[in-house]
């Protein structure tokens, strides 16, 4: 309640955002959205009073009446009025597709820039942690991996990773099926 850490609140439609910004504001707390369906209705506000938003799946539909490019413009939106954004997949199971949530976005009018600062930096700062993780910075952590193409690209894939500074061998149990099944012969064609 000190407010020395951000309070999680969430919220996806227009009336529990704004609910989550008079909370704030009447304790004092620094609020975070999480979720955030309809937060590019009260981008204005939530910039207003610095409160990010930590979007949920981007891979939904949009709700009735709403063009169907309205969940993939949305990051754009936000940061266009000064939000800061981070990304979530709402799942451990599926984390691995989280920077295609931000390919998305950026396909739809996030910059690349701004994709890549909703992946790194800005949920860095979010968290209060950006003096450790975020950008590469002597005296940071390490974590980062290195693509054979663009990371925000499906058909990329990742050559080396280095967490802490330290490789990270790549081989796991997905590596390992698609290698069996790579090399399988081919039938006749």
């Amino acid at each position: 309640m000190d407010g020395e850490i951000p309070a999680i609140v969430n919220a996806n439609s227009e009336n529990e955002i704004l609910g989550a910004l008079k909370l704030g504001e009447d304790f004092g707390l620094k609020i975070v959205i999480n979720g955030g369906r309809e937060a590019w209705k009260v981008a204005e506000q939530l910039a207003a009073a610095e409160v990010p938003v930590i979007l949920s799946s981007l891979m939904q539909n949009p709700e009735e009446g709403l063009p169907y490019d309205a969940v993939y413009a949305q990051p754009g939106i936000l940061v266009e009025a000064g939000v800061k954004i981070a990304f979530a997949t709402g799942s451990q199971t599926i984390a691995r597709h989280l920077p295609y949530h931000a390919a998305l976005a950026s396909a739809y009018g996030l910059s690349p820039e701004d994709a890549w600062k909703a992946l790194t930096v800005w949920p860095a700062e979010i968290w209060r942690v950006d003096d450790l993780v975020g950008t590469l910075e002597e005296g940071k952590m390490a974590n980062l991996f290195i693509t054979d193409g663009d990371p925000l690209d499906i058909r990329s894939s990742i050559q080396e990773i280095f967490i802490k500074g330290r490789r990270v061998p790549i081989d796991d149990r997905h590596t390992r099926l698609y290698e069996k099944h790579n090399a399988r012969p081919i039938g006749n064609r």
